[in-house]
């Protein structure tokens, strides 16, 4: 019996310097150090493109004690793609650039050629061959998900099997969920028991473990179990004890000196965690609960190859800014390709498609904020540059008129040299993006605020936070953590997407309070409503688009006709307008009031070097308030170095909360900041009337 170990060691684009170090000094440091330890000891390695780089910057030294165990034969090195993009969710032309990238890295650094590739996430469909062949390279991982998924039996989890696509061969190694969940959490002797039953049955093979190694220390109690109680090193001993039947071996040698077990094409799949997660929060929480059922029963592993949950593409429909993320790449990679644009613009591109802010499931993931800019601040980077290539020197303006978020519906592009926004006019005329290019940030990027599956754990009664027995550590699936008290109060759920310039008509009586919770009574439908789009273009330096929507003030006693006319001007300089002309027509309409919200994000609620200023004082980011006869407000960034004024043409109550979301991570449930809801409110007259109100958003 042959072990195939690879561990996959990944830190995302845009996380914290921090956590870098940590993870390299409590988890990759120590590994390594450890597998030099035992030279006959033989696995593969994937170190991600991120991590590559803050290590030759920073830690030359742990890429050198690396390169040492690729030359003494010890360790295979896989290439991927470099900034640990899903390879089946970017175009074929990034994709190969980014495997290049990853490959010529692996060259470079640690002198071996590879042969076979990191899946990320081990998002797996039928084309990839096709796509990727033209990389060279002869395998990758899956999960056994994958061949249960294709009407495999058990027996099929063990060796490795060929597909192909428009005969383009890949060879599938599948990883075993049985190593997953033993390999690091339980004592070795569970894994070899493991190991040597499968021997019996099966005879010479191959059984494949691929997996993070941040399970490996990083993970919650692990470093105590992994290197504290030496469980890396009696792993190794253990292995190496059973050299008469078991040997652990490099992937790319196995398969040069085997063959394969036979065909195999696996439908779209990733791990079976990751589908779970992939399906709406209701769906999810079912599908979990089934699997439970099934496991009791003791029909689970009977049944496991019935019982799939969605894709990884669900994700760009559960949480819309992952899709306008995500949309919003293709973009930006499509006018590169159109204009054939690459040096740093097109690397900016690529760091963009790192795959962790678009999803999430038990990590943070998406819920991530600063993870999520990383994204923008790369798309904003590789689009500017690009802009300045093909637009020039000098002010210019730029206006398209496109279904950029693929919904069907149109959307307008307005751009500047200082800023770009999105606009929607299916969505209730809002903009979805507000983005600073000089300092690369996307102002708009607050999340909604969504039920999620996991939030039931807030009704179950609470499970130990370590297992039964004392021969090993909880993995983070077993965990149930509250990282503060009181989480449930903050368990809110919008009923619409967060945006810019979302109109709500109000109550006269309407209360701030209220309007956070969500629980005030909209009195009209233009929050989600559809306008028309009368008119959009450019000319000079300035764009602009213009929109109508024919509606009613619901109100008591009505409805009552209500036409709102809605006008974004962008000028050159950095200076966005969006003014309102609204018009009632029936004598009886009541008085009521327009809400105009702006959901913009500083990131953190209490750093004092990002803070918002209004009525003469600077004012809490993380507290629910309100202000009468504001004439303005400053948003600061000191850190980003950008500072945005808010002005509307006339004195307007401005209300503040903090948009705050309860989600999971591997540490446990924690409670995030995600930005600030801020909105201008007017009184509108009743009767017949027409009311005219503008804010304007200008980089000062």
């Amino acid at each position: 019996m042959t072990l195939l170990l690879v561990l996959h060691a990944h830190q995302p684009v845009g996380n914290f310097p921090a956590v870098f170090e940590q993870a390299v000094e409590q988890c990759y440091r120590p590994v390594i150090q450890t597998l030099a330890a035992y030279p006959g000891f033989r696995c593969a390695l994937h170190f991600s493109g991120p991590l590559l780089s803050w290590l030759e910057h920073h830690d030359s030294g742990l890429i050198d004690e690396i390169t040492a165990l690729c030359g003494r034969g010890q360790v295979e090195m896989l290439s991927g793609g470099y900034y640990e993009p899903l390879l089946a969710s970017i175009p074929a032309r990034d994709a190969l650039a980014q495997l290049e990238m990853q490959s010529a890295a692996t060259r470079r650094l640690f002198g071996q050629e590879p042969t076979g590739f990191w899946l990320a996430e081990r998002i797996w469909e039928p084309a990839l061959p096709a796509k990727l062949a033209p990389a060279g390279l002869a395998y990758t991982l899956v999960d056994d998900t994958h061949f249960y998924y294709a009407g495999l039996e058990p027996e099929a989890m063990f060796g490795y099997h060929l597909t192909e696509r428009e005969g383009h061969t890949l060879a599938l190694l599948p990883t075993h969920k049985d190593l997953r969940y033993t390999i690091p959490f339980r004592e070795p002797a569970e894994t070899i028991a493991f190991l040597r039953r499968a021997f019996e049955k099966q005879g010479p093979t191959c059984a494949i473990y691929g997996d993070d190694m941040e399970k490996f220390g990083l993970w919650p109690k692990t470093w105590d179990w992994v290197f504290g109680q030496r469980w890396l090193e009696r792993f190794c001993e253990a292995l190496l004890t059973e050299e008469a039947w078991l040997t652990t071996g490099l992937p790319g040698e196995y398969l040069a000196q085997h063959p394969p077990r036979g065909r195999v094409y696996p439908p779209t799949a990733s791990y079976e965690e990751m589908l779970t997660w992939a399906l709406p929060a209701e769906a999810s929480a079912a599908l979990e609960r089934l699997i439970h059922d099934l496991e009791g029963e003791g029909r689970y592993q009977t049944m496991r190859r019935f019982l799939r949950g969605g894709m990884w593409d669900n994700f760009l429909v559960k949480y819309r800014e992952a899709n306008l993320m995500h949309k919003r790449m293709l973009w930006v990679s499509q006018k590169l390709d159109e204009h054939g644009i690459v040096g740093q613009a097109y690397d900016h591109l690529l760091q963009a498609q790192c795959n962790c802010a678009y999803w999430h499931g038990l990590f943070g993931g998406l819920y991530l904020g600063h993870l999520r800019q990383a994204v923008h601040a790369h798309l904003i980077a590789a689009e500017s540059l690009a802009d300045a290539d093909i637009q020039g020197p000098g002010p210019w303006a730029q206006c398209s008129v496109t279904d950029l978020d693929r919904d069907g519906h149109d959307e307008v592009v307005l751009a500047v040299p200082e800023m770009d926004t999105v606009v929607h006019p299916a969505y209730g005329g809002s903009c979805s993006v507000l983005n600073l290019r000089e300092a690369r940030a996307n102002l708009a990027d607050v999340l909604t605020r969504r039920r999620e599956a996991y939030h039931r754990l807030f009704q179950e009664p609470p499970v130990p936070a370590e297992p039964a027995a004392a021969d090993g550590v909880a993995s983070i699936h077993d965990l149930k953590v509250f990282k503060e008290p009181e989480l449930e109060k903050y368990l809110v759920y919008d009923w619409y997407e967060r945006a810019c310039f979302q109109d709500h008509l109000l109550a006269p009586e309407a209360e701030a309070a209220k309007f956070a919770a969500p629980d005030y009574g909209e009195w009209g439908d233009l929050v989600t409503g559809a306008f028309e789009l009368l008119d959009a273009g450019a000319e000079g330096d300035w764009a602009w688009c213009a929109l109508r929507r024919e509606s009613f003030l619901f109100a008591p006693g009505g409805p009552f006709p209500l036409r709102v006319d809605k006008r974004f001007t962008l000028q050159a300089g950095g200076r966005l307008t969006c003014a309102y002309a609204i018009a009632t027509s029936d004598p009886a309409t009541p008085a009521c009031r327009l809400g105009v919200e702006l959901n913009l994000t500083m990131l953190a609620a209490d750093d004092p070097a990002k803070r918002l200023e209004a009525a003469g004082q600077a004012l809490p980011l993380d507290q629910l308030w309100e202000e009468s006869g504001v004439n303005a407000a400053r948003l600061i960034d000191e850190e980003r170095g950008f500072a945005v004024t808010l002005a509307p043409n006339r004195p307007a109550s401005l209300w503040h909360f903090p948009v705050q979301t309860v989600s999971n991570s591997e540490s446990g449930l924690e409670r995030s900041f995600q930005g600030s809801s801020l909105t201008w409110v007017w009184s509108l007259p009743g009767g017949e009337a027409r009311s005219e109100f503008s804010v304007t958003l200008e980089i000062t």
